[in-house]
């Protein structure tokens, strides 16, 4: 791993960089989040988690469930946690393909790749020598035009005050001399950081759970009917829908299948084991869960918590009866973090060695945007590009440059 510590340069080039398969970028996306979070400990120690810690093992699982080629880990898993014989796995990948469809990729992607340049970005500028700063994808900004279809509806809304207290008690953290006071603002922190990013990623989280249903209920049959008569329908707006909006039985599916998935196949990986978030959260060795649940004292990081958890431990560390829901993952995701606070395995390299090494060089690849020393410090938005086309081929070369913001902390942070 370099010495040299991650720039905003180095964030905005990764994120800028188009020409790397969707499950190759999330992995380097993986490691320059662990970069981020050794980099961070060098101002905070390793006492405690740091949210970068999370974001790198997340971004990691993000990265083999995108790989969807032949033995693929991820379709592999699937089919064994829903028991498909030997003599149907090709059926079944075949079946599955169809219905994750190109959007799964490029959609998860996408959100994947906002969510770092927003986030890194901040921990990146929080020591440097001008205002403090993060970059912002804004394609609802009045400055553009109307940016394409898929940005707007993959990219939900969050409120920037999330960051901005993220900052603060980060900066708060570096200057306290008690370990157990800098663990809480730490902990404040976390919070923040995943509060905004779990919003951000509400639309496309929908879109790559709901996708299936949608195909089978309300896609299928209109592509046939399409090929007949040879008119265009628009897919995407079908995809990305809100659900209040489906039919009844679309939404009735929807609901039963996210459930199911949340319950039976989705789990939250760390270097431990993996945490299957449809059951209770209970404590890896080595931790004493009264000690993680011990009451917050500081009043900021206390107030954060309560937006999601209660002092109900029972109640908090539940499992999950549907990853869709926000109020519902950011609870179990919260005291997640109170629990696993202190596992310094989260420190770790995620690759093997050499793997690391090959991610490194592949970090380097590309080149900063020339516009971006025209942001810093200001509220000014790249030129427009001139065609946008909402279909799986934009998508898979979308260019984040005409959309990113330059959003000023508050110096008087720091």
């Amino acid at each position: 791993m370099s010495d040299t510590p991650m720039t905003a340069d180095d964030v905005l080039r990764i994120a800028a960089y188009k020409d790397r398969s969707a499950a190759l970028e999330a992995m380097v996306i993986a490691y320059s989040y662990h970069r981020v979070a050794a980099d961070l400990a060098e101002h905070l120690g390793r006492e405690a988690n740091n949210w970068y810690c999370y974001a790198t093992w997340t971004s990691k699982a993000v990265g083999e469930s995108l790989d969807l080629g032949p033995g693929s880990p991820f379709i592999e898993d699937f089919g064994r946690r829903l028991r498909v014989p030997q003599r149907f796995k090709r059926l079944f990948r075949a079946a599955l393909l169809t219905l994750l469809g190109p959007s799964y990729q490029l959609g998860l992607a996408l959100a994947n790749r906002a969510i770092f340049l927003e986030t890194a970005s901040l921990a990146v500028n929080l020591w440097n020598d001008t205002p403090d700063r993060y970059l912002k994808v804004s394609p609802e900004s009045e400055l553009t035009p109307a940016p394409p279809e898929f940005l707007t509806n993959l990219l939900s809304p969050a409120d920037p005050r999330y960051l901005k207290d993220a900052a603060q008690l980060l900066v708060e953290a570096k200057q306290s001399d008690d370990p157990e006071a800098r663990a809480e603002l730490m902990l404040g922190a976390n919070i923040a950081l995943s509060a905004y990013e779990q919003a951000r990623a509400q639309a496309a989280l929908e879109l790559v759970l709901y996708r299936p249903v949608r195909w089978l209920t309300r896609v299928s049959w209109r592509s046939l009917r399409s090929m007949v008569t040879r008119k265009h329908f628009p897919r995407f707006r079908l995809y990305s829908a809100a659900h209040a909006d489906q039919p009844w039985l679309t939404r009735k599916l929807e609901s039963m299948w996210s459930s199911l998935y949340t319950r039976r196949m989705f789990a939250v990986a760390t270097p431990l084991s993996d945490v299957k978030v449809g059951r209770p959260l209970t404590a890896p060795e080595g931790v004493d869960m009264e000690q993680a649940w011990a009451p917050i004292q500081n009043e900021k990081v206390r107030k954060l918590a309560e937006e999601f958890i209660t002092e109900d431990q029972e109640a908090s560390t539940a499992g999950v009866a549907d990853w869709v829901s926000y109020p519902d993952r950011m609870r179990f995701i919260v005291s997640y973090f109170r629990v696993y606070q202190r596992v310094d395995a989260l420190y770790r390299v995620p690759f093997a060695q050499e793997f690391a090494d090959g991610l490194a060089e592949e970090m380097e690849r590309g080149l900063v945007p020339e516009a971006v020393s025209q942001m810093l410090g200001t509220r000014r938005f790249y030129a427009y590009p001139a065609e946008t086309d909402p279909d799986a081929h934009e998508m898979a070369h979308f260019d984040f440059e005409p959309f990113l913001e330059a959003i000023p902390l508050d110096p008087a942070s720091k």
